[in-house]
């Protein structure tokens, strides 16, 4: 299976690194390795976050959102700004969730050493 890697431009480790905290509660996995982040950047103005949902339908998106911002300002208390923005375009798919992801899944993934 290929995995998606084309959509999301350059991530801030350290932002991600806070991101692996957010879980969707109903998969049990964080944001990050469901695919979910679009975007983390962290510069001047602020930190942005762009991240979407496994579906529009998901009646915790907002809870994901919110968690998301209280933890970026617990973790970067001298960061003026923090927008977190909800997309739907692109959909996600499942080959967005990253190999440790699969792996947390129990899923085997081929040339895993």
């Amino acid at each position: 299976m290929t995995r998606h890697t084309d959509i999301t431009p350059p991530l801030d480790p350290d932002v991600i690194d806070c991101l692996l905290e957010v879980m969707d509660p109903e998969v049990g996995l964080s944001v990050v390795d469901l695919g979910l982040v679009y975007r983390a950047t962290r510069g001047d103005d602020g930190i942005a976050v762009a991240l979407t949902l496994t579906t529009r339908a998901c009646p915790l998106g907002e809870m994901i959102v919110e968690d998301t911002r209280e933890r970026l300002a617990r973790r970067f208390q001298d960061v003026r700004r923090i927008a977190v923005e909800l997309v739907w375009s692109p959909p996600w798919t499942p080959e967005r969730i990253t190999e440790r992801g699969l792996e947390l899944l129990g899923h085997h993934t081929q040339g895993a050493v």
